[in-house]
């Protein structure tokens, strides 16, 4: 083992014991709570020669539309466990059955033999498994390029671009989010990850296995069962049979490359065939939902949004820990449409992609540089291009969730443009293309942490106690950013029930929470960063949903609380507080009588625009 095989190799025990830690703070991490991930129902299925994952609720059939949204809600809480692990929302129903819309390779791959071997795992396990897998495979396939381009590249570099591998996947997101959906999009990059590794490392060596052919053509249509869109990545093939051909033989080494691949895909047609009578439906038509998700529309006119999304959809910065975070494209999709979900642009999140965009350059003008790799990046820089096109003509919609299927394509592509550009100069402007490339890197890390924190579960909820510790030792940042701001600012509300107003503007580093609604028993939590020590006036207009008298409380460690009446209805409200330097910790309370917090659990006031005034 040289320098290089030793840093990689410390990244990855460094990022696996991360990702553990992300999955070990998302949720219950246990190989016997199969209840508690519904993608073992058709693990279940499949061990007992079934397609299907449970049969159409009995109390759907009553119904002229079962698909109906409005009649699905109604129908959730009484169905059984069988059809409801979780929940059926997005499952397909057709013909009296259910179906999953996700691809079956992962269950098949990771859950059926483990069901065999008597272990019915969480979603955590599932998608930690798969990433960790996944990330070793990337950094695998980053060290072959390392070796190929980077040649006697610093230390420096070779662990700053590993981090960029592993940091900037996405997979710390999708560990955060643990869920059916997630579990396929977990599979698809592990599968897709050893594959192009294994793509790269025959045509960096000139050599391979027929066995090694075959699990690499194997291991691409497992991705495309997993995830159609990676189909895209078989295309890495072309590069291998064009360096192998004149090696081995042409007819052996065709079979050796596109048959297994083409069995995936045929079986997979043939799946959907016997499920919903079309080979290429995956049940979108069929979709269950209790909300008026749209349907696949399919246009062209919905591409170019959708690039755009994934492309520039900017950071959300803040004056807490972690400073940044995802939010949803600001628009207005067209009527009928659902609009885009938390997604990070890559060009503000993971900036060493843009490097990518010199690959055809060196390719045309300096193939040397990136020596017999250059055709495989080309090739997995034009698929991750192509894959976010897909889902985007389907449905005018983005989500972070999705770029796992392309994200690291083009990290690893832009690390090799920048290290192949970094030998062609020398110099002065070397070590300036190394810095600047370095700091896109780091800053790609940076974005890469700080949205681990964030998913459909948080750390500030799963973890309030870690949290807290992590905003404090942040903090000297956060009374930093409040004095160039030059006020307090209002950097966190915490409630059961808060929400973001896509159309409403925010203050400047301030919290992204629009409103949040309590019942008499609920609070609310708010964080406020203050510059210096002194007096502030908490704001907010607050509109009462109940004929009660209600009035609000608001506590701070340390200090008195104080208590403000509401007129009826609601108003205006000002409530005087104090305020140290660095964090302030409150909490917001409605003041109801004995009898009303017994009785009432409906939310009794809603609360919008939250604001701090600094005092004179």
């Amino acid at each position: 083992m040289d320098r290089i095989d030793w840093i990689v190799g410390g990244v990855f025990v460094v990022s696996a014991i991360f990702y553990v830690w992300i999955a070990d703070t998302s949720g219950p991490l246990s190989l016997h709570d199969g209840t508690a991930d519904r993608y073992n129902l058709l693990a279940s299925a499949f061990l007992h020669l079934r397609l299907s994952v449970g049969s159409e609720p009995a109390i759907l059939r009553h119904f002229e539309n079962p698909l109906h949204p409005d009649y699905i809600g109604r129908a959730i809480p009484y169905l059984h466990p069988a059809n409801d692990a979780a929940s059926i929302n997005d499952d397909a129903m057709y013909h009296g059955h259910l179906y999953f819309l996700w691809g079956p390779a992962p269950a098949l791959v990771l859950l059926v033999p483990l069901h065999l071997l008597g272990f019915e795992p969480t979603a955590g396990v599932t998608i930690l498994i798969f990433g960790v897998v996944g990330v070793g495979f990337a950094l695998a396939t980053l060290r072959l390029i390392l070796r190929q381009i980077g040649g006697n590249t610093s230390i420096w570099i070779c662990v700053l671009a590993g981090f960029a591998v592993s940091l900037s996947s996405v997979v710390p997101f999708l560990l955060r989010t643990p869920a059916v959906t997630i579990d396929t999009l977990a599979g698809g990059y592990c599968f897709s990850m050893a594959g192009v590794w294994l793509a790269v490392s025959a045509i960096a060596h000139q050599r391979a296995s027929r066995a090694s052919l075959i699990l690499m053509s194997l291991l691409f249509g497992l991705a495309a069962n997993s995830r159609p869109t990676l189909w895209l990545t078989a295309l890495l093939i072309i590069p291998v049979y064009l360096s192998l051909r004149r090696k081995q033989s042409p007819r052996s080494l065709l079979a050796c490359l596109v048959i297994p691949v083409t069995i995936c895909i045929v079986l997979f047609m043939a799946y959907n065939q016997a499920r919903f009578h079309e080979p290429f439906e995956i049940g979108s038509r069929y979709q269950v939902t209790v909300s008026e998700a749209p349907k696949p529309l399919a246009k062209l006119s919905f591409v170019l949004p959708g690039i755009d999304f994934y492309a520039l959809s900017p950071p959300r910065f803040e004056v807490l820990f972690p400073f940044m975070r995802l939010l949803a494209p600001s628009v207005s999709p067209p009527p009928g449409v659902g609009g885009p979900e938390l997604t990070g642009g890559l060009l503000p999140f993971t900036p060493i992609v843009v490097f990518v965009l010199a690959l055809p350059w060196l390719w045309w003008r300096r193939r040397a540089a990136l020596g017999r790799l250059a055709a495989p990046l080309l090739v997995m820089a034009g698929a991750a291009i192509i894959i976010p096109t897909l889902p985007s003509y389907e449905y005018y919609v983005s989500t972070e969730r999705y770029e796992t299927d392309f994200a690291t394509l083009l990290v690893l592509g832009g690390l090799a443009a920048w290290l192949a550009l970094s030998k062609e100069l020398s110099g002065p402007r070397r070590r300036l293309l190394h810095a600047a490339g370095g700091l896109l890197a780091l800053w790609g890390c940076a974005t890469g942490i700080a949205i681990s924190f964030f998913g459909s579960t948080e750390l500030a909820i799963t973890e309030p106690g870690t949290w807290r510790t992590l905003q404090d030792i942040g903090s000297p940042v956060s009374t930093a950013l409040a004095a160039l701001a030059g006020h307090p600012v209002l950097g966190e509300i915490h409630a059961t029930n808060a929400g973001i107003d896509r159309t409403e503007a925010h203050e400047a580093l301030s919290t992204s929470i629009s409103y949040f609604f309590l019942s008499p028993t609920e609070h609310a939590s708010l964080t406020i960063v203050a510059p210096n020590a002194g007096n502030a006036t908490l704001v907010a207009e607050v509109e009462l949903k109940s004929a009660g008298k209600y009035g609000v409380r608001v506590d701070g460690p340390g200090r008195a609380s104080v208590s403000s009446a509401l007129p009826a209805g609601g108003g205006l409200l000002e409530v005087p507080v104090t305020l140290g330097r660095g964090l302030n910790r409150f909490v917001f309370s409605p003041i109801a009588t004995a009898a009303e917090r017994r009785t009432v659990t409906e939310p009794v006031m809603a609360v919008y625009h939250v604001s701090v005034a600094a005092g004179e």
